[in-house]
């Protein structure tokens, strides 16, 4: 039976292990590198698991906030991972239905991602769901 939960401090190797895994960034291996206890401790910031057979097999974070230009809060979906054994068998799907449930919920005016502009099978999952394409997504380093 798969549960989805809150992360735990517990969590925090396991789920830097599948961080490693969803980045390709082993830069996240030597720990302490992140800001994983900031998101759980943060009351805009979630980081759902979920588990199958004790076994964390994927996970999702999100933000709640307000912005100007909307009357109501948004969320803001920041990464969605499933470990590749796990995928195609609706897991994805039940994390994204998750937020989507806490959207409606929380009274939200939109639920916003970002994708890599090359994960087309990804844009395919979003847009089954129900979203569209809105904007590019443009970053600069810090």
């Amino acid at each position: 039976m798969i549960k989805i939960r809150k992360a735990k401090k517990r969590d925090y190797k396991t789920l830097i292990k599948l961080y490693v895994d969803f980045v390709g960034d082993k830069r996240y291996a030597d720990f302490n590198n992140d800001s994983f206890l900031k998101v759980i401790k943060n009351k805009n910031s979630f980081l759902d698991l979920v588990i199958l057979k004790n076994k964390i097999i994927g996970f999702i974070s999100y933000s709640i906030r307000n912005v100007i230009r909307y009357p109501r809060p948004i969320i803001e979906v920041e990464e969605l991972y499933v470990l590749p054994e796990y995928r195609l068998k609706g897991i994805g799907n039940k994390l994204m239905k998750h937020v989507i449930n806490i959207c409606k919920n929380k009274n939200c005016h939109y639920l916003f991602l970002a994708s890599d502009k090359k994960r087309k099978t990804a844009h395919k999952f979003y847009k089954a769901l129900g979203f569209d394409e809105y904007a590019y997504h443009f970053r600069k380093r810090g």
